[in-house]
């Protein structure tokens, strides 16, 4: 067994908010240098960080690398900010993304089935802090014989629920106040990372501008592999023959989560009216903390529009009216000819023999 209290990585906190008639939730998960911090107003106020039985350690995530059956003790760390005494929830749960790339976690009400159920807080999970006072948790993480290799994530959470109004004031609700710090678990065995981009869709406005327009292009990046990566993500147009039209700056990935997906949108102006636009997405995975070198192979993927401005479709629709009503013109001249032609003949029989 190997604990490894490493950061695998240092992104901003995010904040996520749910909003419904009986209950409201409010996340925030440490992913940085800092503790992750809530503060409703000067009164209340709380953060969670990794800790140990002596104090915070300088740690932001929780990371560890254990094998199925292995057993590992560790603190997280509660601190009242606020003047007033707090009762709080504390407990583990899984994680999960969303599309916009965001690391965030359920309600309390949702079962957690990976590490978030692998994980037991000491006492009853309940726990009272004074104003000004750290709690130095102490939780147990056991790793079933059956977990499966890769990554796994989740997170623990100090929660502190209220009741409040909803937004018209016409009903209460429980707002859920959750400050969380990130929790991976790494086991060895069998890895297959891949990153999968699909979904490329391409949009052209033209507006009424000859010679150039925007052209914006929606994609989807999918882990499908059993470890988090993360990534660079190239766009470039060409037109007719490879012609360069433009390129977006390169997308850099959040740490993308096995099984999960995450979409992009880029806009790229200037774009020439080359008939058609090609858009062609290059996805290069990186490894993210301790994963290793394999990070599989790169992906890539790509769609199409039309890229005419609006002023050449009217000039276009133009001409084909155009060419329909001299082609309606000439078909009923030929047929008024041919009508005028049988007229004649038969005003003037040819004489019989």
């Amino acid at each position: 067994m190997t604990s490894n209290p490493s950061a695998p990585t240092r992104a901003p906190h995010r904040r996520g908010l749910t909003g419904a008639l009986a209950l409201a939730l409010v996340v925030v998960l440490s992913g940085g240098l800092a503790p992750a911090a809530f503060a409703a107003d000067d009164d209340i106020s709380w953060a969670v960080q990794p800790s140990s039985a002596e104090g915070p350690d300088g740690r932001d995530v929780m990371s560890y690398t254990l094998s199925p059956g292995d057993t590992v003790t560790d603190y997280v760390g509660v601190s009242n900010l606020g003047h007033n005494t707090l009762s709080m929830r504390v407990y583990a749960m899984d994680a999960a993304m969303t599309t916009d790339g965001s690391f965030t976690l359920p309600p309390a009400s949702t079962p957690s089935v990976d590490v978030g159920n692998w994980v037991g807080i000491t006492g009853e999970g309940t726990y009272t802090i004074e104003p000004g006072q750290r709690l130095d948790i102490p939780f147990r993480l056991t790793v079933p014989p059956t977990a499966s290799p890769g990554d796994h994530a989740g997170g623990i959470v100090a929660s502190l629920s209220e009741l409040g109004t909803s937004g018209d004031g016409a009903q209460q609700v429980s707002v859920d106040r959750r400050v969380g710090v990130r929790l991976y678990v790494n086991i060895p065995g069998e890895r297959t990372p891949h990153l999968e981009v699909s979904d490329v869709t391409v949009n052209y406005d033209g507006g009424w501008d000859l010679f150039g327009g925007t052209s914006t292009v929606t994609y989807s990046v999918k882990n499908t592999g059993n470890v988090r990566l993360g990534g660079t993500a190239a766009l470039t147009l060409t037109g007719l023959l490879g012609w360069s039209l433009g390129a977006a700056e390169d997308r850099q990935l959040p740490d993308v989560l096995p099984g999960s997906t995450v979409e992009f949108t880029e806009t790229v102006t200037g774009v020439a009216p080359a008939v058609f636009v090609n858009a062609d997405v290059s996805l290069t995975p990186t490894s993210v903390g301790d994963a290793g070198d394999d990070v599989g192979t790169n992906d890539s993927a790509s769609g199409w529009a039309l890229a005419l401005p609006y002023t050449v479709l009217i000039i276009i629709l133009l001409l084909a009216g155009l060419i329909f009503w001299l082609w309606w013109r000439g078909r009923r001249w030929r047929t008024q000819a041919k009508a005028a032609l049988a007229g004649t003949a038969s005003e003037h029989p040819q004489p019989t023999a």
